[in-house]
């Protein structure tokens, strides 16, 4: 008898996805799909993602949003899966309520991301991080223990997955700091970016990924002329009061 692993894996998702609507009844249903997380680019992976109305849903006459989970995140066992599952609710809840969370093509995650997070049982960073702002929410104590029956299920179901090389945890954008670890102090979820500029005078400029150049050429909407590499940029503070942070990216607030 065949066995029907790729059911087993979604049924599993499925009902982690539905103890989370149990328990936040705003996130909205989902068609969940699972794979590889890995890009083209070396050491580029992708734990999960969330798109709003990719699937047409016949007998809905509507449309659903596509949940992703890789199959590196169910290979990191049912504690992942849930944080990775929980940081796209969050983004499945700011599409239902109308917020915008990110920006700069989703990269940059917004305070309005992180309250979400915080909403779902995830604790944001402190601080924002480089290029992806408040996008390492971490799950805590609290929610592993709200999700302990769904987590020690997905461990013993022992699903087909996907491993992952041991130095490869994830897209890095950035040494991490105390106050901005990657998930369980390791690594975060946005990739090497690269600052690319316009032929508009004064040039507009962005922070791109080398694999969404690679995908095809980027042009401006006011000189219609490609997007290309420039040289980096002075890290810009704001001073607020007796401190500074990082400022958010201008491509991030240029997008509001």
């Amino acid at each position: 008898m065949t066995t029907q692993e790729g059911t087993r894996i979604i049924t599993a998702l499925e009902s982690t996805w539905g103890a989370i609507q149990k328990h936040h009844p705003d996130v909205p249903d989902v068609v969940i799909v699972t794979g590889t997380g890995r890009g083209r680019r070396k050491n580029s992976l992708t734990w999960g993602h969330h798109t709003v109305d990719r699937w047409l849903d016949a007998a809905a006459a509507g449309r659903k949003a596509e949940l992703f989970v890789s199959g590196e995140a169910i290979a990191k066992g049912g504690e992942m899966v849930v944080e990775t599952m929980l940081h796209e609710a969050a983004h499945a809840l700011a599409a239902v309520r109308g917020i915008r969370d990110t920006s700069c093509a989703g990269r940059w995650h917004n305070r309005k991301y992180a309250a979400l997070a915080r909403e779902l049982g995830l604790e944001p960073p402190k601080k924002a991080a480089k290029v992806i702002g408040f996008s390492e929410a971490l799950i805590t104590a609290a929610t592993v223990g709200r999700y302990a029956a769904q987590i020690r299920r997905l461990n013993a179901a022992t699903l087909a997955r996907i491993e992952a090389p041991e130095d490869d945890e994830g897209q890095q954008p950035e040494p991490q700091s105390e106050d901005n670890p990657g998930p369980r102090g390791g690594r975060g979820r946005a990739g090497k970016r690269l600052a690319v500029e316009c032929g508009c005078t004064p040039p507009r400029r962005m922070q791109v990924s080398p694999k969404f150049l690679e995908d095809g050429s980027v042009l401006c909407g006011k000189c219609r002329e490609e997007f290309q590499q420039s040289e980096p940029e002075l890290e810009l503070t704001l001073e607020l009061g007796a401190g500074a942070e990082p400022a958010e990216p201008v491509a991030a607030r240029a997008a509001r």
